[in-house]
């Protein structure tokens, strides 16, 4: 996983920490190919990792909270994005049950 901790301000960083430990906390192996940032277009800061169908992120405005931890698929064919708190779900196994029925969806 790469970032730039340089390009990212006090309160960016602090939601990337809180990222990570969201994403270790559902067992994500941190070790693949992925990235660790800001959007430039929404202000987002995201946690994306190669190996899994869907990215961690949080929003510009949020507290250190699960709910602010939002769980978000990305549908390569049609552009559809889809958006779902991560306190909606009760680990990633649920979380690859949302991706699936968004599949069969799109």
């Amino acid at each position: 996983m790469t970032t730039n901790f340089e390009t990212m301000c006090p309160w960016e960083i602090e939601k990337a920490a809180y990222l990570i430990l969201k994403a270790k906390q559902l067992g994500m192996d941190l070790n693949s190919y992925g990235e660790l940032s800001v959007n430039k277009n929404s202000g987002n800061t995201y946690l994306w990792l190669e190996d899994y169908p869907f990215t961690l992120f949080m929003p510009i405005n949020c507290e250190l909270i699960d709910e602010d931890v939002f769980v978000n698929y990305f549908d390569s064919e049609t552009g559809e994005e889809t958006d779902q708190a991560l306190s909606d779900f009760s680990g990633i196994n649920e979380i690859y049950e949302w991706v699936s029925s968004l599949e069969n969806i799109f």
